[in-house]
């Protein structure tokens, strides 16, 4: 869950939303993080980072943009972590000739 600077909340529970949003409806100025987010969220999708990397990245780009994340998240607490879409990741996979397990 973040909370945009217009008092907008979103929930994201996949790799796939959270990058979507960083590509598509994320504030400007886009820093060096946001980049680093959208890379390691598209190897996360490819199986080529784990998951948990590419949730830090995103709270990462998040703090560089001043979207609110909960303190859970920052510090990988027990909130709900973020998923790879099994449906995308395994799209991605196979277009990369790459097996998906999961």
């Amino acid at each position: 869950m973040v909370s945009f600077a217009n008092g907008a909340a979103r929930q994201f529970d996949c790799v796939h939303d959270a990058l979507d949003c960083l590509q598509h409806e994320w504030p400007s100025p886009r820093g060096k993080r946001h980049q680093k987010a959208i890379d390691v969220l598209s190897a996360a999708l490819a199986r080529l980072v784990p998951v948990d990397d590419a949730r830090k990245a995103f709270v990462s780009a998040c703090v560089e943009s001043g979207i609110l994340v909960p303190q859970a998240l920052q510090k990988g607490g027990k909130a709900r972590k973020m998923k790879a879409s099994s449906n995308e990741a395994g799209k991605l996979s196979g277009r990369l000739g790459m097996e998906a397990s999961g």
